[in-house]
C-alpha cells in the first residue's frame, strides 16, 4: 500500500506549496526561479483542482483567486489578456489564455466579468469557417489545431451558456470542416509530416473536441495506429528521450478515449498505457514536480547513447524524426524550452508547473481507464467540466 505522506501527489502538492508568493493565495511563480503570470496561476489552480484541493478553499479565498482572475479581461471585447505579451503571436497568447481562464472560473463557480464580445466575429457559420481556412486548419498548419480548439471552445461556452441554436450551428460549422477535411488517418493535413509526431501533436486539438461532444470521428482506429507506432522503448510518446509533457499527454488523451469509444486493439492499448503510467512517473523529480524531460542530450557524444530510442520500432520515418530532433536538442544554442507564458523560458529536467499539471493530467487518466491498483495514486481526482485541456470523462 502506498505510503499516503510520500505518494506523488502529496509531493507534488508540496513542492507547489514552494511556488506561492509570500501572503498571495492565487499567485504562483511558474518555476523556482522563474516570475509568475496569469497563466502560473492558472496551471497552479488547475494542480489544485486535479487534486481536490479546492474544496478546501474558504470563500474568502475563492473570491480572492475569482477577483484576481477577472482582473485581467479586457472590459471592451471580453477576451482574457496577459500583462505581458510574450508569445509573438498576440491572438494566440490572449486566446489561449481565455479557455484557460474560462476553465479556472468554472472550477471556482464564477463567471467572467464581462460578455466575451470578441466571439461576435463570427456572426454566421460561414464566418466560422472562412476563419478555420485563413488559419489553414484544414491543412494541419503546425499551431493551426490550436487555433481550431481554441474557436470551438468559445462557440461552445456561448451555446451551453445561452443555448441559442445559432450558436450551435456555429459548432455544427466547425464539425462540418473538419470531417470534411480529415486525412486518411484521422488527422489534418498531407504527407508523411501530418500522419506521425507532428499531425499528431496539431490534430489532438481538434480531436479534443470530438471527444467533448461525444462525435463520431473517422478513422479513429487509423490514429490509435498511429500513437502507438510512436511509442518509444521506454514508454512515452514524443520525439525526444525521456518524453515530452505536450507529446505524452496528447497521446494518452487519444488512447484513453480511443479505449473507451472502440472494441479494437484495447489489449495493445492498456499494455501502452502502463508502460506510458510507469514511464511518466519517472519524470517526478526530487523536489516533486515534474519535468519535460530528464534524459536531454547535452552533446554530440552523449547523443550516442540515444541512438537505440531513435531506432526503436519498424516505422523508419518515426527513426528519421527522431533523430532529426535528437540532433536538433544538441546543436542549438538555447538549452531552454520557449512558451510566451513567461518572461523566462524553462529548462528541461527543471519542475514546473506546465509539465507537472499535464504529467499529473495523464496520469489520472490511464488510473480513470483500466482497472490496476498498482495506479491508485492517480485515481482520487477530478477533472474539467468545461470543454479543452482538462477535460475528460470518466
Amino acid at each position: 500500500m502506498t505510503n499516503y505522506l510520500t505518494s506523488p501527489k502529496e509531493k507534488v502538492l508540496d513542492w507547489l506549496r514552494t511556488l506561492r508568493l509570500p501572503d498571495q493565495h492565487c499567485r504562483y511563480q511558474f518555476s523556482k526561479d522563474s516570475d509568475d503570470t496569469i497563466f502560473s496561476t492558472c496551471f497552479a489552480l488547475f494542480i489544485l483542482d486535479l487534486f481536490k484541493e479546492t474544496k478546501q478553499f474558504t470563500e474568502d479565498e475563492r473570491k480572492q483567486w475569482v477577483s484576481y482572475i477577472q482582473g485581467f479581461q479586457n472590459k471592451e471585447y471580453g477576451y482574457f489578456e496577459p500583462q505581458v505579451y510574450y508569445h509573438t503571436d498576440k491572438e494566440r497568447n490572449s486566446y489561449q489564455l481565455t479557455c484557460f481562464c474560462l476553465s479556472a472560473l468554472k472550477i471556482l463557480d464564477a463567471e467572467p466579468k464581462f460578455p466575451l464580445s470578441f466571439v461576435e466575429q463570427w456572426r454566421t457559420p460561414d464566418d466560422v469557417k472562412r476563419y478555420l481556412y485563413e488559419k489553414d486548419c484544414h491543412l494541419g498548419k503546425p499551431g493551426s489545431g490550436n487555433k481550431a480548439m481554441f474557436l470551438a471552445i468559445f462557440l461552445t461556452y456561448e451555446y451551453e451558456r445561452t443555448g441559442e441554436a445559432y450558436f450551435l450551428d456555429k459548432v455544427n460549422a466547425w464539425f462540418e470542416l473538419h470531417d470534411e477535411s480529415q486525412n486518411v488517418n484521422g488527422l489534418w493535413g498531407k504527407g508523411v509530416k501530418s500522419s506521425f509526431f507532428r499531425g499528431l501533436q496539431n490534430g489532438f486539438h481538434q480531436l479534443l473536441i470530438y471527444f467533448y461532444w461525444h462525435k463520431q470521428t473517422n478513422r479513429i482506429d487509423r490514429t490509435l495506429d498511429i500513437v502507438l507506432k510512436l511509442q518509444d522503448k521506454d514508454g512515452y510518446f514524443a520525439p525526444t528521450p525521456g518524453g515530452e509533457a505536450c507529446h505524452d499527454y496528447d497521446a494518452t488523451h487519444i488512447l484513453v478515449n480511443a479505449y473507451n469509444i472502440l472494441d479494437y486493439r484495447r489489449k495493445d492499448i492498456r499494455q501502452s498505457l502502463r508502460r506510458a503510467y510507469h514511464a511518466l512517473l519517472q519524470n517526478q523529480n526530487a523536489d516533486g514536480g515534474f519535468c519535460q524531460s530528464k534524459k536531454k542530450p547535452d552533446s554530440i557524444i552523449d547523443m550516442m547513447r540515444f541512438v537505440p530510442f531513435c531506432l526503436y520500432g519498424n516505422t523508419p520515418y518515426v527513426w528519421y524524426y527522431r533523430l532529426r530532433r535528437v540532433v536538433g536538442t544538441v546543436v542549438r544554442t538555447d538549452f531552454t524550452i520557449y512558451t510566451g507564458w513567461t518572461q523566462k523560458n524553462r529548462e528541461w529536467h527543471q519542475s514546473n508547473l506546465w509539465d507537472t499539471w499535464f504529467r499529473c493530467l495523464a496520469l489520472a487518466e490511464i488510473a480513470h481507464t483500466i482497472d490496476d491498483k498498482a495506479l491508485d495514486d492517480f485515481r482520487n481526482v477530478q477533472f474539467h467540466k468545461t470543454p479543452g485541456l482538462g477535460h475528460f470523462l470518466k
